[in-house]
């Protein structure tokens, strides 16, 4: 007989409805989307940090915008070389509950950790102009609408890689390869738009499918020359494999164009493409 999940919190912050269930797994709901499972988030979280942990040249300062849960937080701490992490959440709300169990166990109170330095606000009012990072998470939500389409455009970015040190990694969450290519490749032309070198990859997530990743430097470098350093679950010893797109996927690159302030086009391939993914 199935566990009848239990309510842990629902609520609702300024930004979003809230809803933390718990039954076989922990599961988030925001807005009536999922945003994980305690049974397979490591599978997304793991495949969003390493690879860009590994292949950059310093891990000394590290910002993940983003990411209230503490997840992808709690993969950077696994990098001893690690001084600082910078985590930019705009609700105050989910880093609340992210310092509550079950979430805190969850993240293994990676939000407590000396190292990390907590930012409730919103990512467009913060890059400091003294500080730069060698590694640059993003962990935003799917752009849905024109407000967090914002948050991936050409004239953010280059906000964003002001931040970045010589030969710093940045990577993006890009959604789904499957049923969101326009998005996915649009992120990956925006990248390109300013200038970054720019490699895909993607990893399969057992509650969403195929999901896909930009990474991005300003200088040259190789996808998964490197062994991830670390202790995880879900990564191949040799994650070269994650850039291998399939042939379908590859085959749509050209169907999607840069997104930018003057021509939002995210959030209308968001939509697109989601209607011919539940028509398809």
């Amino acid at each position: 007989m199935q566990r009848k999940p239990k309510i842990i919190y629902k609520g609702k912050s300024r930004f979003q409805n809230i809803v933390l269930l718990e039954a076989k797994d922990v599961r988030l709901y925001l807005d009536k989307q999922l945003q994980f499972s305690s049974l397979d988030e490591r599978f997304y979280h793991e495949a969003l940090v390493h690879p860009a942990m590994t292949m950059s040249p310093g891990r000394r300062n590290v910002l993940i915008l983003g990411g209230g849960d503490g997840f992808a937080v709690r993969e950077v701490l696994k990098y001893k070389d690690v001084k600082t992490v910078d985590l930019v959440e705009l609700d105050p709300k989910i880093i609340k509950i992210a310092k509550r169990k079950p979430i805190s166990t969850l993240n293994h109170r990676s939000l407590f950790d000396k190292r990390v330095n907590v930012h409730q606000k919103d990512a467009n009012l913060f890059f400091p102009a003294t500080k730069s990072y060698q590694v640059i998470i993003v962990d935003f939500p799917d752009p849905s609408d024109k407000v967090i389409s914002k948050l991936y455009t050409k004239e953010f970015f280059q906000r964003v890689v002001k931040s970045l040190a010589p030969g710093g990694i940045i990577v993006i969450q890009s959604n789904s390869t499957e049923d969101m290519p326009r998005v996915y490749w649009s992120i990956h032309h925006t990248l390109r738009s300013i200038g970054m070198k720019t490699k895909s990859y993607f990893v399969y997530v057992p509650s969403f499918g195929d999901w896909g990743f930009q990474i991005a430097s300003f200088k040259n470098f190789v996808p998964g020359r490197k062994k991830v350093p670390v202790p995880n679950q879900t990564l191949p010893k040799n994650i070269a494999t994650l850039f291998k797109l399939p042939s379908e996927v590859l085959e749509s690159k050209n169907e999607a164009l840069p997104n930018s302030l003057k021509n939002l086009r995210l959030f209308k391939y968001y939509h697109l493409d989601q209607k011919e993914s539940v028509g398809g």
